[in-house]
């Protein structure tokens, strides 16, 4: 996977609907009081009303988290990968699961009760209690900055935007996401994301490597974030 390099002191990533943390080492020591969980791809996790009784570490894969209104119009709200953490908001708040959960491939969790949680996790490995904390307030991040976005910024710097956070956060330049999933999590049409990915490549920005759309040059996609484009 081809690596994302940018400045020497590069600035903290744009916000994207997309959580993943590089870091799980501190997770290590509390792997024992979880279960070890697999999800297959393309199954479904949790549905709308489902009960929720713990929290999930995602330690590899990708799953999908999404809405869905009254007449059935679903969107997606954001992607987790590794290091992220499913069902905290729901279990400390008390409230039954309100989105569907997905499993993008092949996922590897760790599952930990409430009571391991509150009795134990908190209170042996205190230190976890912020990344609980962080992985929350990233999501509360996500869907604010996504009102702002579709408020004040235009769709080709949004999706710019999208680009250079992901690249940054994942510590890659490869972007497996079709056009239509782009288009559905940044809430824009399909056609949009289109015409301006092919801009970006007629420019040299990006490349397409089979199904992929690769950076080729992460620079210029963070100063089109503050163009007038």
């Amino acid at each position: 996977m081809t690596k994302a390099a940018g400045p020497a002191n590069p600035p903290a990533p744009p916000i994207v609907p997309w959580l993943e943390f590089q870091n799980q080492e501190m997770w290590e020591k509390a792997l024992p009081l979880g279960r070890k969980v697999l999800w297959k791809g393309k199954s479904c996790i949790q549905r709308p009303g489902d009960d929720v009784t713990s929290i999930f570490l995602i330690r590899e894969g990708v799953i999908k988290v999404s809405a869905t209104s009254t007449e059935g119009v679903q969107r997606t709200l954001w992607f987790m990968g590794p290091g992220s953490i499913l069902g905290e908001a729901a279990l400390f708040a008390g409230q039954k699961n309100t989105h569907y959960i997905d499993a993008v491939e092949d996922c590897v969790a760790y599952e930990f009760s409430r009571s391991n949680v509150v009795d134990r996790l908190l209170v042996d490995h205190p230190d976890l209690g912020e990344a609980l904390l962080t992985n929350l307030a990233t999501k509360s991040y996500i869907m604010s900055t996504q009102v702002e976005e579709s408020t004040f910024l235009s769709a080709y710097r949004r999706i710019c935007r999208f680009f250079y956070g992901l690249c940054l956060s994942r510590n890659s330049r490869q972007i497996s996401l079709s056009h239509s999933v782009i288009a559905d999590l940044l809430g824009l049409h399909r056609v949009t994301v289109s015409n301006a990915i092919g801009d970006l490549k007629r420019r040299g920005l990006l490349e397409e490597r089979g199904h992929d759309l690769v950076v080729a040059d992460i620079e210029a996609i963070a100063a089109f974030i503050n163009s007038d484009i």
